[in-house]
């Protein structure tokens, strides 16, 4: 009589590894004009250095971002390691930066203004910095995820978010577009991505880049667009996706690409700018005929909470959807709002886990700030919950969520 097989046995979940990225301290990049604790941009270490076992921030990829903050001053800006700028950094672009920080200078400028959200933030038309160079693209595919490859699961993720669509019509990118209309839907700004990746690049948890890379087909080194994790919520994913060549690009992304990542570090910007005290800034605003200008102005701690510390249309990112309630004086576009200025990615409130990625940019920053903070970024920093009741209130959340969607939906 035969014997029966053993029965298969059964594959167990994979053991998680170390986060080593936690336990690197980011590197902070300071303004001169403010103090010291008013720390304009932390950038975890993701980098290593050539020579030595040390992490760091490639330098190019943070001196733009402090570039950008500053209202593009490409020209005529450096790292350095003093206040005065006199120690200016001598690592070449492309190396790694390994200080615990960095001043960002401006020359002419001690109090140099700050672009205090992304909404503010005026496109730099024919002045993206060199070493950003136009996509080759090798293959273009719709089908497939960009950086995993995998074929399943895969979304069309916007690099201008389809929630920027003032934003992108104020600063005339159908420029850059390819088809009959180049919205903001047109195929320069789309990439294809499987869901989880897709859910990350909204948590502005990576940005993509052009790094001097070598690849599987070629072992010369050149300048590639890569993925660059930029949060330490991210710790999961560094091993694997950073510095992951991003493959599908179009010929005409490039300018999507540099305004995603500024939509990506400006957002890092709003705990300076929230912080209660005066600050330089420049702000969007539009004249009588409705044309945008942008204006330097001073604005108190107060203005700037007022302006950028809630979820409105001036927020960084509004973190979850807020609906102007209906009573005397309420317009159309009072209900429009709640739809326009809800989401700030393709992931849109869908997914609420980002409620709480801000609390980790805080804890980054030492917990320094006033107690008038805003709810979306005050921590609680008495109460630690366990993983199995932040994962319940997570699930009740999202539940509550739906709901409100739910009946608003009806109504």
């Amino acid at each position: 009589m035969a014997t029966a097989a053993p029965p298969p046995q059964a594959r167990p979940r994979p053991p998680k590894q170390p986060l080593e990225l936690l336990t690197r301290d980011g590197i902070r990049f300071l303004h001169p004009g403010y103090h010291s604790k008013d720390i304009l941009l932390i950038l975890p270490r993701v980098d290593r250095t050539t020579s030595t076992s040390t992490y760091g921030v490639h330098h190019g990829t943070a001196l733009v971002a402090c570039q950008i903050i500053a209202g593009n001053a490409f020209a005529n800006s450096y790292l350095a390691l003093d206040k005065a700028g006199q120690q200016r950094v001598q690592v070449p672009l492309h190396d790694i930066l390994i200080e615990e920080q960095y001043y960002f200078i401006v020359e002419g400028s001690e109090l140099y203004p700050i672009v205090p959200s992304f909404q503010d933030w005026e496109f730099p038309h024919g002045r993206i910095p060199d070493w950003w160079p136009s996509v080759v693209t090798t293959s273009v595919s719709t089908l497939d995820c960009a950086i995993t490859n995998a074929g399943y699961a895969v979304e069309e993720a916007h690099l201008v978010p389809k929630e920027e669509r003032v934003w992108y019509r104020d600063n005339e990118m159908r420029l850059y577009g390819v088809g009959g209309l180049p919205d903001i839907d047109n195929g320069a700004n789309i990439l294809p991505l499987r869901k989880d990746i897709h859910y990350s690049f909204d948590a502005r948890w990576f940005v993509i880049v052009p790094r001097i890379v070598t690849t599987n087909s070629s072992l010369t080194p050149s300048l590639q667009y890569v993925t660059h994790i930029i949060s330490r919520d991210a710790a999961e994913l560094w091993p694997a996706y950073h510095l992951a060549l991003v493959e599908s690009l179009r010929t005409d992304s490039r300018a999507y690409l540099f305004a995603r990542f500024a939509w990506a570090i400006l957002f890092q910007v709003k705990l300076f700018v929230i912080a209660g005290r005066s600050r330089h800034v420049i702000r969007v605003s539009r004249d009588e005929a409705g044309d945008v200008k942008y204006e330097t102005e001073s604005c108190t701690g107060t203005e700037l909470e007022n302006a950028y510390g809630g979820g409105g249309s001036k927020a960084a990112t509004p973190l979850i959807p807020r609906k102007r309630r209906s009573g005397q004086g309420s317009t159309a576009k009072d209900e429009a709002s709640f739809t326009e200025l809800s989401g700030d990615s393709d992931t849109d409130m869908e997914n609420t886990d980002s409620l709480w990625d801000i609390t980790s940019n805080w804890r980054e920053r030492g917990g320094h700030g006033r107690q008038e903070s805003s709810e979306e970024t005050a921590p609680d920093t008495k109460v630690h919950l366990a993983p199995e009741v932040e994962a319940d209130l997570r699930a009740a959340l999202r539940k509550g969520v739906s709901q409100l969607q739910e009946v608003e939906t009806v109504l």
